[in-house]
């Protein structure tokens, strides 16, 4: 697992048990492959990472230096990754779904534009700007922001970027969204249009190719380690949709 700054904070973030739910255990021998977002470590989506493990899925989580490159090239060294992991002898090749949150979901989708990129049983995004962050724009006309996130792959985020023009619309059976917001249409953050997670906007996380999206009340780092996230993720790799109506049973843990 690749290291950073950030990771420390991470890794505290997702000590703790994981959730479990029998029903939804994985079907059929899936991996399940983890792209983390701006200025974060593979450790941001370790609780995930475990939680898919525990329901039997197979779990590929690289890390990446968020800054230091275009978008492009930590999805080159993900096909890397993944090629070197299909290589291995064992079994049967598994169904890939494909699990990002925020800078993390467009990895995955520059991945998925390439021509020798594996086809996606399932994708899901977690409070990806989809289109862009307004956010970005307004970071980067802050001069500490610019020495912090330089310019490359944020600058990418920036609303209007070419990236957006160039990715093409995702293909995969089960394309679902999870947004963060605050369900009051008005959000957390003064500077977004809308409803947000304190980031991200719902607006700007919306796929028109989604088959399901869902707001939950979370903001936009809560979301990769909140129960009900974990949950949803599950229930959408093994049912196609997410879970609208709130669940009655509660998870056992360890």
């Amino acid at each position: 697992m690749r290291l950073n700054a950030i990771a420390p904070f991470d890794w505290l973030l997702n000590l703790g048990p994981v959730p479990y739910w029998p029903e939804l255990r994985a079907r059929a021998p899936t991996l399940c492959v983890l792209q983390h977002g701006l200025i974060r470590s593979a450790w941001s989506l370790e609780r995930l990472a475990r939680t898919l493990r525990r329901h039997g899925y197979e779990v590929l989580n690289p890390g990446y230096w968020s800054t230091t490159a275009r978008i492009e090239a930590p999805a080159e060294r993900l096909a890397a990754k993944l090629e070197r992991r299909l290589a291995a002898p064992a079994g049967p090749l598994p169904r890939l779904a494909f699990v990002g949150h925020s800078m993390g979901g467009l990895v995955i989708r520059s991945y998925l534009a390439r021509p020798d990129a594996r086809p996606a049983f399932a994708c899901v995004f977690l409070a990806t700007p989809q289109r862009g962050a307004k956010l970005a724009a307004v970071r980067h006309r802050l001069w500490p922001m610019r020495v912090v996130l330089g310019r490359n792959a944020p600058l990418q985020l920036i609303p209007g970027d070419p990236l957006y023009t160039s990715l093409p619309p995702v293909t995969a059976e089960r394309i679902g969204v999870l947004c963060g917001g605050k369900g009051d249409g008005v959000g957390w953050n003064r500077h977004l249009d809308g409803d947000d997670d304190g980031t991200v906007a719902v607006d700007e996380a919306r796929l028109d190719e989604a088959h399901d999206t869902l707001v939950l009340r979370l903001g936009h780092t809560r979301i990769t380690t909140a129960p009900q996230t974990l949950r949803q993720v599950l229930h959408f790799l093994a049912e196609g949709r997410f879970e609208h109506a709130p669940h009655a049973r509660r998870a056992s843990s360890r």
